[in-house]
């Protein structure tokens, strides 16, 4: 079934039974992350950010983990702004996708220079930031600004595309575009930071991959329900590659030897302790410079280090030219 390239018409009364019933689960279930406003906790676009990069293909417990830790060590953009690069990575940690992390750096930085130390409200100035695209940046405008921003992840895909568009599989199936109509049609005025969590968390704990209908309080209100009741079922999406032996497996291994040490090593060195015949010591030096390349490693006179390479001395100026001039040496004396 081709998928629409707008959502169906949705009745106003149909939208109101959705809205009640998904806020009134949200109520009953809902999670106190300490990035979503609530319950004392002050609106914090420099928070919000964290929290969405970090959740970027990451489950929900490992999302808070990362979040609290990193949150103890630069707990504002200017300490993460001033903050050494290696340093930034270990805080990161074994998370995984550690370009994420320098995406975090870079963005704090730009926050400090361009923006008045401030993270920007404008959605476009957002989105220029590295690592910001639509789900990041509509978080930092909802639970950082307070503003009616549509966040659409994974699991509100896939809520949506079953509950609105009656796809089975919408992370495939769905049109992005009406997904996104179909999301903006839902959200209650004024109500971003509640509805945009209920989504996600509803997606992600009912109509997860395998949905749990009986349980559903929207299955009456569903397009997907009578396919699913029929004896249907949501194709599973490719899993991705198997990560034993892979290139992100060997790239985690030189990241890990990097962030055991205090001082640069020599690549050679790296490389025999890491692997036992040549095809292999091939392959990691291959993927050093692709560390380099992503900014999560440096190589340079035989040796590699993480995170950017100190900067060199500046050169001592000589008269005429920058810098202080040289002092003349006193000439010698010849007894």
């Amino acid at each position: 079934m081709a998928a629409p390239t707008s959502a169906p018409a949705i009745t106003p009364q149909r939208v109101r039974a959705i809205r009640r019933r998904l806020l009134d689960w949200y109520e009953a279930h809902q999670q106190p992350f300490p990035w979503r406003p609530g319950e004392g906790r002050a609106r914090d676009p420099y928070a919000a950010m964290v929290a969405a990069v970090a959740a970027q293909q990451t489950q929900m417990p490992r999302v808070l983990e990362i979040y609290e830790r990193w949150m103890a060590a630069y707990p504002t953009l200017e300490a993460l702004a001033r903050a050494d690069r290696a340093d930034v990575l270990r805080t990161w940690g074994r998370a995984g996708y550690p370009r994420r992390a320098v995406h975090l750096h870079e963005a704090a930085r730009i926050c400090i220079e361009q923006h008045r130390g401030e993270m920007p409200r404008d959605l476009d100035a957002l989105l220029a930031l590295p690592g910001v695209g639509p789900f990041t940046a509509a978080i930092v405008r909802c639970f950082g600004f307070g503003e009616d921003s549509v966040a659409i992840d994974t699991n509100v895909v896939r809520l949506v595309g079953r509950l609105v568009l009656g796809d089975l599989q919408p992370t495939r199936e769905s049109s992005p575009a009406a997904v996104l109509e179909a999301a903006t049609r839902l959200m209650p005025r004024g109500e971003a930071s509640r509805w945009n969590p209920a989504l996600m968390d509803f997606g992600a704990r009912v109509c997860a991959a395998r949905p749990r209908c009986a349980e559903c309080p929207l299955a009456t209100l569903c397009a997907a329900r009578t396919r699913f009741a029929s004896g249907e079922v949501a194709e599973p999406v490719r899993a991705q590659g198997a990560f034993g032996g892979s290139d992100r497996e060997a790239r985690g291994r030189i990241l890990a030897a990097l962030r055991a040490s205090d001082v640069p090593l020599r690549e050679a060195v790296l490389l025999r302790d890491l692997a036992s015949d040549e095809a292999e010591r091939e392959r990691l030096a291959r993927l050093v410079g692709a560390l380099a390349a992503d900014g999560l490693a440096w190589r340079a006179r035989g040796r590699v280090g993480l995170g950017a390479p100190a900067p060199s001395p500046a050169p001592r100026g000589r008269a005429g030219g920058k810098g202080a001039p040289r002092r003349a040496r006193p000439r010698m004396r010849v007894r």
